[in-house]
């Protein structure tokens, strides 16, 4: 089953960033800790939205001290919370930058 991140504006998928091909994780929803799941959504911005357990984020939502790497392979601490999201700010900024200086 292909994985897709979850997040409002994030078109990666798979195992590699839409962007420039970096290898990612995907990490399930905090489901079973409520206190922690709504830490989840209120970053997200999504806070009247209910995750499945087949929905997920990638690793590029998660700060570098949010994993553990053992073996090569990348597991989500227990506590880390995703903070790493754009906003629409950030498109409107980027749009207008690419008008303004092409």
């Amino acid at each position: 089953m292909p994985r897709y991140c979850a997040a409002t504006r994030c078109k990666n998928r798979g195992g590699q960033s839409a962007k420039d091909q970096r290898k990612l994780s995907f990490y399930p929803f905090p489901l079973h800790d409520k206190e922690r799941l709504e830490k989840w959504l209120r970053n997200m911005k999504r806070d009247s939205w209910t995750p499945s357990k087949h929905q997920l984020l990638c690793s590029d939502h998660f700060t570098p001290d949010s994993l553990d790497v053992r073996w090569g392979i990348r597991y989500l601490k227990s506590t880390a919370v995703p903070t790493i999201f754009s906003s629409p700010d950030d498109e409107v900024i980027h749009f207008f930058c690419f008008i303004l200086f092409c």
